[in-house]
């Protein structure tokens, strides 16, 4: 099934056993302009999660058109990858059930299929591509084994860093210590972690007039892959000490800086 995954488009896959928590209790009937209970079909105990890497060129140009294409890019690839991988699994006489951002929380799924972590903007940072990424999953009743939870320093590597908070425009990202709710009723409170304000953040989505990854775009783990960023990984991996140098050096080099559109459509040309 993981390479089946990879050979659709997947560029991280993992398998989560479902906790009853992570499912939406309801979903909205745009039809019928109503809500309803939402159930997983019986036995679907197991989600295959998948990551999407979006164009790290395109994303570093944030909050510009640019960058928002990279995104809807990255959501088509989700609806493509999440249901081709569920034809596939019915192909082999299990239910699927492909789900983008509906149906129930794709970072706890991710974690727990050991994809990543959790880092201070509220979204899955992996190991290899940061948080650029987009997530997708299946659920099944197809008796997988579950890959577990892998952390690689992000939790203490974000308690120093705070770079996304310091950047973020609509300073919807929190700058202190992890807490057990959020900000507002946006909030899926209940867990000691850092907490985004979301409405913050979609009212600027509206003053921009398009979507927003500038916290995505300044994150140290957002890197291309190379010899000196895969040392620094490594490095976080094992130990925090030297995680406030890190932070000094992305800021020195100016990974952090937004590039011009303009610029990532010169290179194309080159």
């Amino acid at each position: 099934v993981k390479e089946g995954a990879r050979f659709l488009g997947a560029d991280l896959v993992g398998v989560a056993s479902v906790h009853p928590h992570w499912v939406y209790s309801h979903e909205y009937d745009l039809i019928a302009r109503e809500h309803r209970p939402l159930e997983l079909p019986e036995g679907c105990h197991r989600a295959v999660v998948v990551a999407l890497a979006m164009d790290y060129e395109a994303m570093r140009s944030s909050p510009t058109a640019l960058a928002g294409a990279a995104t809807g890019l990255g959501y088509s690839r989700m609806a493509y990858v999440a249901h081709l991988l569920a034809v596939f699994i019915r192909g082999l006489g299990y239910k699927a059930l492909p789900s983008g951002n509906d149906t129930a929380l794709s970072v706890p799924l991710a974690m727990a299929a050991g994809l990543g972590e959790a880092g201070r903007m509220g979204l899955l940072i992996t190991e290899r591509f940061g948080p650029r990424v987009r997530l997708c999953k299946v659920f099944t009743d197809m008796p997988l084994v579950a890959d577990s939870f892998r952390p690689f320093g992000v939790w203490e590597f974000c308690r120093t860093c705070k770079t996304c908070a310091h950047h973020c425009p609509s300073r919807a990202i929190a700058d202190g210590e992890p807490t057990p709710a959020g900000p507002n009723v946006s909030s899926h409170s209940g867990i000691r972690k850092w907490y985004v304000n979301g409405e913050k953040c979609f009212e600027y989505w509206a003053q921009n007039r398009q979507d927003c990854a500038v916290c995505i775009r300044v994150c140290p783990f957002n890197k291309a892959p190379g010899l000196l960023h895969d040392l620094v990984r490594t490095t976080v991996k094992h130990t925090s000490k030297f995680n406030p140098f890190f932070v000094r050096m992305d800021r020195a080099m100016g990974y952090d800086r937004m590039i011009p559109a303009s610029v990532y459509w010169r290179r194309r040309r080159v």
